[in-house]
Order: C-alpha cells, then structure tokens, then sequence
C-alpha cells in the first residue's frame, strides 16, 4: 500500500519532463476549449440580439428600429420572428443561409422599402405564443378620434371586435380569425399582396368556391400558372413588428395624451395640413414644418396666434418630431411606403378580398358584411355619455346574409327596416342607425359595391344626391327610364329622347341652359318676356312648332333663354 501511495506522489509531485508536458497541454486545451465555447456562446447570443440585427448588420432602414419600440412585440427579439423559434442546429443553418445578403447590405444594393423576405412560416413563429386552437373571446374597442375644426371636436368610437378563432370541429371557426380555420388561398400580383384578384375558399359546409375581380378578373390559364398562396397570420398582421402609424393616428393620439393642446383653436386641421404636404426628403420636411405651422396660424388665424403663442410653440416642435415618423430619410419612402392590411381606413387591408368586386360564377361576391369582423359602430360625440352596443349576438334576416346585402341594402331599405333599426333617416350626423357618420361619413375607396353590376348612368349631378331605394323601390336592377322619377308634362312633349335636353345636372336647370339656334333669332331678346309675339303657332314672323300648341310664355325659359 505505501509502495502505491509513494508512486502517486512521484507521478504527481515529482513528474518527470514528459508527464509535465502532457499535463500542461491537456489543461490548456481544455481551458481553451471552455473559453472558445464561452466566447462562441456570447458571440451567437450577441449576434442574435435586437441590438446587432438593428444596428449592426442591418441597419438599412433606419425608422424600423424605432417602429419596433413602439409595437407590441417590442419584448420580442427579432430572431424570434425572423429565424422562428426553432432549435440551435436549426437556427444556425437558417442564419449560414442570410450570409447570401451580406454583400447586398454591404454595397447597398438592398430595395426600398425593404421587404422581409426572411420570415418564418407562423406556426414556427406567431403560433409559438398565439395558439391557434385557443378561443379569444369579442373585446371592445375605443378609438379617440378628434375633427378638424376650430374646437378638436373629440368623437370616441366604439366596436366589440369579434376576434372568434378556435377550432372549427367545435364550431368555433367563427369572426375575425375565420380566415385561419378555413382554408383560403389567393393570387396577390404585387410583391406587397395589395393587388389580390383570385381568391379560393373552402368554406365550413365543404363546398370550394372561387372567386375572381369581376373588373380585371384572371384568364384561366393565368390562374392556373400563378402562384397561390394560403393565407395565414401575417397576410393580415404584416406590421405587428414595425408599424408605421398615419398623421391623423399620430396627431389624435398627440391630443389625446396632451402632446398637443385641445384648447388651442384648428390644432388638428393645421397639424394634418403640414404633415400631409409633400416633401421630397426628411431634411426638407424637418427644415419646413415648424415655421410653415407659425406662419399658418399667422395668416389664416392672426387672433389665435397673438393668444396662443405657447401652445402654437408646442404644436410646431411635435410637428418636427412627427414629421421624422412620416417621411423617411430615403427621399420618396413615407408611412404610406408600408400598407397594414390588418385595417381598412389609410389601406385597402380587408378590402383587398373584401370589396364588392371578388366575384363567384354564381354572382355572389365576397361578403362584404361590416359586422362580420366587429359590431356596427358606436359614435359619441362631446357631452354624450350613452353608449349603446350589442352584449348578444341576435338572429338576422335571411336577407342580411345574403353574400352581396351590403350592397342591395341601400335600396332594399324601407319603413319595415324601423323594427329593428328604428328611423330610417339617411345621413352622416349620428342621429339614427342609418346615419351612421362611421359607415356613411367615411369614404372607402377600395369598395367597389356595383362592381357585380354596374350602374346605367353615372351618379353625378342631382343623380348623386338621390337615396338609392327612391328610384330602387326594393329591386336591384330596375328598368331604367325617366319617367320611374321623373313625371313627364301632361301635355305634348319633345319626343321620347329625355336625354336630348335634360342631363343630370337638374331636369330643369340643364333646359334652361339650352339656347336656340336654329332657325337663329334675327336680334337680341334681352327684356322681351312676352315670346309668343313672335312665336305663336299662329304666328306671322315666326311660328312655334305645332307641337307648343297650348304652352304659355312663361313655359319657354323652361328649354330657351335669349340669344346673345
């Protein structure tokens, strides 16, 4: 026993050259090891950090690191949405292959705007933390809204989205996130997926329906060689990471939280005036702004700005600060240079699919029901303290489901709508169901409810000011003539050719305009009222056509005025 104690301790107290060599390197080695192994952590950890993606390598579009501040996934490193939540091997793969964009970030050679062409599908990145089979129950939605008048009228809008998902085996396919339980594919023709023309929908009875722009529809051949896409989470939320907000967000928001003053008169229509206006670049924008702002309230409002000096201060250095959220340092890159399609106000969003024109060879088009996604909405006005909003979903008319009720019900509408709606009174002021200034207030340009079937005559003139059920009574194609309007004279007329004289601008004023010329008058009439001297049909000078027997004088200004 000593004799093995005694060799241990020559082996290791007394170890010749050789042994001492061994040890040294081994241990070097795996003190190198340990340290290159925590290095390589720290460097991967680093390189995945929000700070390196942003900063140090792809620092391309400088107003993304501070849109991704002010989302909601802000806590959310942008590895987890760009590389997915997947495991180490995986995520190094998946980062050898963006090495590819090195020299194009190098050189600069990248597109503006830039477009993400690095995310991973949702169910390795969205789905980690939003669970598709999980329900998500309706929740209200409030929106401060201020108008551009003289006093920042503030309107607070409220709508109960219904945010629905679940699983379609439990009947919980339903609302907003219907889109994901049911399969939906589209042809986008733009990189963006703006421009949507095909869609194909396999709808919760089994039945595959196909609908194409009935205004610029897809050949067949052009459809079956496009690329289809299946529609998932962020063909909806495609901003969530770097949401670029509108002036008019920014500036309601700015009013809301006391950035920007309420009580300072036209704060919200001269704040819209200067953002909106067109710069070329950031630096002209930032060097415009401010002095543009004072130097409006100086020339449209001099009392204003002799009162609120302070507050006009304040407003012209949110105005810079703002405009540096608007117009980007690349000259011709802007908010408007990132659609959100998850809303349909500033963008097409919903109504890419959603607008009237997608559709089906049976004539049924994508329905286009507000109250699919969210309620009706609820406009408050100042000092309105009621607010009425559906707590229960109730059973609507068969003829409220029809795919195109949103556009026949502008001349479905009758006294039989009261029951339920109340008045029907049409307008924009909030004063009934029908006057709703959030639906009819609103102009959607994306919307295209004739699209299906287009309208005889343009809606212009007097046209465009008639209620649709008037000359509608309830049917969507009525036989088109004058006369459902507009009641023809009791006695002899012009001939049947209406348009031959009047024209939308008024059925009267556009006669009145008329001028006759042939046979062309010999002299002025300014101040002869009395027309039948000349014109009787019995007449020496000049008779009237047969066909005026029985009109009086003061009929002819109704087609004629005085020759100059």
């Amino acid at each position: 026993m000593d004799t093995r104690l005694n060799r241990l301790k020559r082996l290791f107290v007394s170890p010749d050259r050789a042994i001492r060599r061994t040890l040294l390197t081994g241990g070097v080695f795996i003190l190198g090891f340990i340290i290159l192994g925590v290095a390589s952590i720290q460097v991967w950890e680093f390189s995945n950090s929000t700070w390196f993606c942003s900063n140090a390598c792809h620092d391309v579009h400088p107003e993304e690191p501070g849109a991704y501040q002010d989302s909601y996934h802000a806590r959310v490193k942008c590895t987890e949405c760009h590389m997915g939540r997947v495991g180490t091997l995986e995520a190094l793969y998946l980062k050898v292959g963006h090495v590819w964009d090195l020299p194009i970030t190098i050189l600069g050679l990248y597109s503006r705007p830039t477009e993400a062409r690095s995310l991973r599908p949702p169910n390795e990145s969205c789905e980690r933390c939003h669970w598709p089979p999980a329900f998500h129950g309706d929740r209200v939605a409030a929106i401060t809204h201020y108008l551009p008048d003289e006093q920042n009228t503030v309107q607070r809008i409220y709508l109960i989205l219904k945010t629905g998902g679940g699983e379609r085996a439990q009947g919980q396919g339903q609302g907003i996130h219907w889109h994901i339980e049911n399969q939906v594919e589209y042809i986008a023709l733009d990189e963006q997926k703006q421009d949507i023309r095909w869609v194909r929908a396999v709808l919760p009875d089994g039945r595959t329906v196909e609908y194409n722009d009935a205004i610029q529809p897809l050949s067949a051949d052009q459809i079956a060689t496009a690329e289809k896409r299946t529609m998932t989470c962020v063909d909806c939320h495609n901003r969530v990471g770097h949401p670029f907000a509108p002036p008019e967000q920014l500036v309601d928001s700015a009013l809301a939280q006391s950035g920007l003053s309420q009580t300072l008169p036209f704060a919200k229509q001269e704040m819209m005036t200067v953002l909106n206006a067109d710069y070329a670049d950031q630096a002209t924008a930032l060097a415009t702004v401010a002095d543009e702002l004072a130097t409006r309230y100086g020339k449209d409002h001099p009392e204003v700005a002799a009162a609120h000096a302070a507050d006009i201060q304040q407003a012209a250095q949110l105005a810079e600060e703002l405009a540096t959220r608007v117009v980007f340092e690349r000259p011709g890159i802007t908010w408007q240079s990132f659609p959100n399609d998850s809303q349909h106000k500033y963008f097409p969003g919903c109504f890419r699919c959603h607008d009237g024109k997608h559709v089906s060879s049976g004539d049924e088009s994508i329905r286009l029901h507000c109250n699919i996604c969210h309620s009706i909405p609820s406009t408050i006005g100042p000092g309105v303290d009621q607010l009425e909003l559906p707590v229960t979903m109730v059973a609507e008319p068969l003829s409220h489901l029809e795919s195109n009720f949103m556009a026949d019900h502008r001349f479905q509408a009758n006294d039989g709508c009261a029951t339920c709606h109340g008045p029907v009174t049409f307008g924009s002021d909030d004063s009934s169901f029908c006057a709703n200034s959030a639906c009819h207030g609103k102009s959607w340009p994306a919307v295209k409810l004739d699209a299906a079937f287009p309208h005889p005559i343009p809606l212009e003139g007097q046209h465009a000011r008639v209620w649709c059920y008037q000359c509608h009574e309830g049917v969507r194609k009525p036989t088109y003539d004058c006369v459902n309007c507009h009641e023809p004279p009791s006695s002899s007329h012009y001939g049947e050719n209406c348009g031959a004289c009047h024209t939308p601008v008024g059925w009267r004023e556009s006669a009145e305009s008329m001028v006759l010329q042939s046979p062309p008058i010999p002299h002025p009439l300014e101040g002869r009222d009395n027309c039948l001297l000349c014109h009787d049909p019995s007449g020496q000078v000049q008779p009237a056509p047969a066909d005026h027997a029985g009109r009086t004088n003061a009929q002819c200004a109704v087609c004629h005025q005085p020759a100059q």
